[in-house]
C-alpha cells in the first residue's frame, strides 16, 4: 500500500475529510524545491509518468498505483518509470491550470493543521487588518496553535486505495 502526505487548501467546503473518510481528490505533485513544499512531508514514491495531450496541451500524468494519478509540474520533465520525491496537493480548482483530470481514492488516516508565522498589518479601517506570512510552513500535530501563527492548510496522511 502506498501512503503519502497530501496538503488540502483552505477552500470553504462543508465536508472536510476527517480521519477514516474516503476522498477522491484532484491532485498535483509538489517537489522539495517548490516554495509551498513542506519538506517534512516529502516521500519517495515509485511512479509511471506519461505525457497526455489535452486541448493541444501536453501535460505530465503520474500513475502512483492503486488507480491513483496526479499531474506533475512541467519543470519535472520526466517520463517512464521513476521515483518521485515530494507530496500531493489537493486543489479543487486544478482544472484552471491543467486540462488533465487526475483521479483516485484515498482514505484519510491523519489530519493536522499546517501553520505559518503571521503578522497583522493595520489598515485604515478600524478593526480590520492585513496578514503577512513569513517563515516556513510546518505541520502542527498537538496542542493549541501558538500565538503569532495561523492555519494556512491541512496535511492529510492518505493511504491510496
Amino acid at each position: 500500500m502506498t501512503t503519502l502526505w497530501m496538503i488540502e487548501d483552505l477552500e470553504p467546503w462543508p465536508d472536510p475529510p476527517a480521519p477514516g473518510q474516503v476522498c477522491e481528490p484532484t491532485t498535483s505533485w509538489i517537489t522539495p524545491g517548490a516554495s509551498d513544499c513542506i519538506r517534512e512531508l516529502a516521500r519517495h514514491v515509485p511512479a509511471r509518468v506519461e505525457q497526455v495531450t489535452v486541448d493541444d496541451r501536453v501535460e505530465l500524468l503520474a500513475h502512483l498505483g492503486h488507480g491513483f494519478t496526479t499531474v506533475l509540474p512541467p519543470q519535472l520533465d520526466t517520463l517512464g518509470d521513476v521515483v518521485l520525491t515530494g507530496h500531493l496537493v489537493w486543489d479543487r480548482y486544478l482544472w484552471m491550470l491543467y486540462r488533465t483530470r487526475p483521479h483516485g481514492r484515498a482514505r484519510v488516516a491523519e489530519r493536522h493543521p499546517v501553520i505559518q508565522r503571521t503578522r497583522r498589518i493595520p489598515t485604515a479601517d478600524a478593526g480590520w487588518y492585513g496578514v503577512e506570512y513569513g517563515g516556513p510552513r510546518t505541520v502542527h500535530r498537538f496542542g493549541p496553535i501558538p500565538d503569532g501563527y495561523s492555519i494556512v492548510a491541512y496535511a492529510l496522511l492518505v493511504p491510496l486505495q
